[in-house]
């Protein structure tokens, strides 16, 4: 058994002690590491994000909500992992304000084995977005007279998507977004992608600092923006250009997307969000980004957003009551219980 060492000096010679705890060896090694790196980054960070704010253009936004029929759509997956395969269900909901209705559409299951772990995550991922899109689009269809809907994700897709899944996937997820845009844009419907954890450069990239810093908008936003201020508008397939010179997924779409970062919330763990809207939405910047904040009582997340993230989210406990059903209803048509037996590790939360 390998044992670990710490170096001290005795007698001004250096010997090797072993540690007895592991876990206070991590917690000693974090604490130094990430004390030190704030330390020796903070000034440089100060300095950018005051850089920052002298040369974005900064808006303040308001408490208020100037819609009245508001629609959030969010989509979920979950795994279930069996020895012999895993299957995959996905589902997408749109809620709304507010009547507190529920919109969805039939979920979808797959299954892989686990030789394509690599395949079955973005097979699972564009899946889950397509079925977002088109659950929103459903909805706009039997609702035209809803006056905003929010959607939790991204309608500025990064060239990761470009890659992801199976071709046939990456088109349906393309089919979808063109098809819940041009419908909003029909029916005069303002649409907005909320993306709670961006983790993205594209604002770094668009005023030119990517070679002056590795941080990404989401951070310095949190260290540029007030509560209440959003950023102005700026492209992320621009952006992107500007880093790969070539956006794929982007140039699919049919409508433009500007993108703006606001700071909703006065937490100083949590980031700004980005909004992501269509090119014929700019007209009613003002009033999303205000309903985006006046609205924003949990985390600073638009409230439909969470109202449709608590009703589409699968968790493992439900997954686990399935599991014990399918258990119960192959024993008695089969018997055969074993075909069912659960991935190694994963026996305690599917209740095996």
């Amino acid at each position: 058994m390998q044992i670990l060492r710490e170096k001290v000096e005795e007698g001004g010679v250096e010997v090797s002690k072993p540690l007895h705890n592991l876990c206070l060896a991590i917690r000693d090694l974090l604490l130094e590491r990430v004390s030190a790196d704030i330390e020796r980054s903070s000034p440089a960070i100060a300095e950018l994000a005051e850089k920052l704010r002298n040369d974005l253009t900064l808006y303040t936004m308001g408490k208020r909500e100037p819609y009245s029929f508001v629609a959030g759509a969010d989509a979920g997956s979950q795994i279930l992992p069996l020895a012999s395969r895993r299957y995959a269900v996905i589902s997408a909901l749109v809620y709304t304000l507010p009547a507190g209705s529920r919109h969805f559409l039939q979920p979808e299951s797959m299954s892989f084995p686990y030789s394509d772990v690599p395949e079955m995550n973005g097979v699972v991922n564009v899946r889950r977005e397509a079925k977002l899109f088109e659950t929103a689009l459903h909805f706009v269809k039997g609702n035209p007279d809803v006056e905003l809907l929010l959607v939790d994700g991204p309608l500025a897709f990064s060239n990761w998507w470009s890659m992801a899944g199976r071709e046939e996937d990456r088109r349906r997820l393309i089919t979808a977004v063109n098809g819940l845009l041009n419908r909003c844009r029909a029916e005069s419907v303002a649409v907005a992608g909320i993306v709670k954890r961006p983790s993205a450069r594209y604002l770094v990239y668009d005023l030119g600092l990517q070679n002056q810093t590795d941080l990404s908008d989401s951070f310095l936003m949190l260290q540029t923006l007030k509560v209440g201020e959003r950023t102005d508008i700026f492209s992320p397939r621009s952006a992107i250009r500007k880093a790969v010179r070539v956006s794929p997924f982007m140039d699919a779409l049919e409508s433009p997307i500007y993108s703006f970062y606001a700071r909703t919330s006065k937490e100083w763990s949590i980031p700004p969000i980005r909004i992501d809207t269509p090119a014929f939405c700019l007209g009613e910047l003002g009033e999303i980004a205000d309903y985006c904040y006046g609205s924003s009582f949990w985390e600073g997340i638009p409230l439909p957003i969470v109202k449709a993230d608590e009703e589409v989210k699968v968790s493992k406990r439900f997954i686990s009551g399935v599991y014990g059903d399918i258990v119960g209803r192959v024993s008695r048509l089969s018997g055969e219980i074993s075909h069912l037996a659960p991935y190694w590790g994963e026996g305690g939360w599917l209740g095996a």
